[in-house]
């Protein structure tokens, strides 16, 4: 395996959980500062390309890695986090469930949903709930389920997907996603079944946006000075105030790809411990944040502080970033390393 670092790929991936962070801080009634937040994933979706490609590719067309190798490695590096954040979005909703007697979702929705949603499969059926989601108690792990069928798909056709192939993948489902943007009127799709087609589609494009810049990607020539500027136009799309599809459709088919290009292209002379710390919290930061958020609610209601002041709730980013750090060093490491897998990263 490679041992090249993207450092500021890293960086711009912790940012970009953080933008998923303040998009859903609206659960707990805060105010919206990331009207675009939903934007990182396809963002994550490019940086799993890259990645994957960077460290598989070559080992999968000369048949080195089997597909069947490949998706153990991935499932090792995707279940452990996953299992943990969905064990405490299904906690929180039987403790309400117990306490309340009421929740969106009923007994059987939640226990049976747990069980697919486990091996990161989407729940297969459609329930009463008002906002119904293919994985109801930790709904971010929607995407994980898209991550797993298009890592398979791309092994499994890796020695048949030219570069020229990739470009007509990319070309149609850009054209695709963009069409169902404007008619849908935001990118924020494939956490239902009735958006599920345009969750494929962000998926598609996304990765192989990421396995295109793999393929062209030019020498390291720029210093890390490019990187505030890039972390500036990042939060601007996420943090534009006014939803727009037009911005959804261009920040994900122009500037975000134009950001992976501009990323891979900067040079280190020695290594930025903070920018790989950055990279490393944004899976567990994406994992557990909204049980975290969601169990806040519960509290305060239980309390009666429901009004709390929005100043003391914008807290909780910090604490599930602190949370996301713990994690990964006290949870998500010790068992990689029991497990034995190889240290690659995941883009989510």
């Amino acid at each position: 395996m490679a041992e090249e670092r993207f450092e500021v790929l890293d960086a711009l991936r912790g940012f970009a959980a953080i933008g998923v962070v303040l998009f859903h801080l609206s659960i707990v009634g805060a105010p919206q500062l990331a009207p675009h937040g939903y934007l990182a994933v396809d963002f994550f979706f490019m940086l799993s390309g890259f990645v994957l490609s960077h460290s598989y590719a070559v080992r999968l067309q000369s048949r080195r890695l089997t597909v069947s190798s490949f998706l153990q490695l991935r499932m090792k590096r995707l279940l452990p986090l996953s299992l943990l954040g969905l064990l405490l979005g299904t906690g929180y909703f039987l403790v309400r469930l117990a306490m309340q007697k009421y929740s969106q979702y009923g007994l059987s929705d939640i226990l049976a949903g747990t069980a697919f949603n486990a091996a990161l499969l989407p729940k297969p059926w459609v329930s009463q709930a008002p906002t119904d989601t293919t994985f109801p108690t930790n709904t971010p792990m929607w995407s994980l389920s898209f991550e797993i069928a298009v890592n398979v798909l791309w092994a499994a056709l890796i020695s048949r997907v030219t570069t020229k192939c990739a470009w007509v993948i990319t070309a149609v489902t850009g054209g695709l996603l963009t069409l169902t943007i404007l008619k849908s009127g935001t990118a924020d799709l494939g956490a239902t079944w009735t958006t599920f087609f345009g969750g494929a589609v962000r998926t598609l494009f996304g990765f192989f946006v990421g396995v295109l810049v793999w393929h062209y990607r030019p020498r390291p020539f720029l210093s890390t000075f490019p990187l505030l500027p890039m972390i500036l136009l990042l939060a601007t799309v996420f943090c534009f105030p006014i939803r727009s599809s037009v911005l959804d459709a261009v920040s994900i088919v122009l500037i975000f790809p134009l950001l992976m290009c501009l990323s891979v292209a900067c040079h280190h002379r020695r290594k930025q411990r903070l920018l790989s710390e950055l990279g490393r919290l944004s899976y567990p930061l994406y994992v557990v944040h909204v049980p975290i958020l969601m169990s806040t609610v519960g509290l305060l209601k239980a309390i009666h502080l429901e009004q709390t002041a929005s100043c003391y709730l914008f807290a909780l980013v910090p604490i599930c970033i602190l949370v996301a750090i713990g994690l990964d060093k006290y949870y998500d490491r010790p068992i990689a390393s029991v497990l034995g897998k190889q240290r690659v990263r995941s883009a989510l």
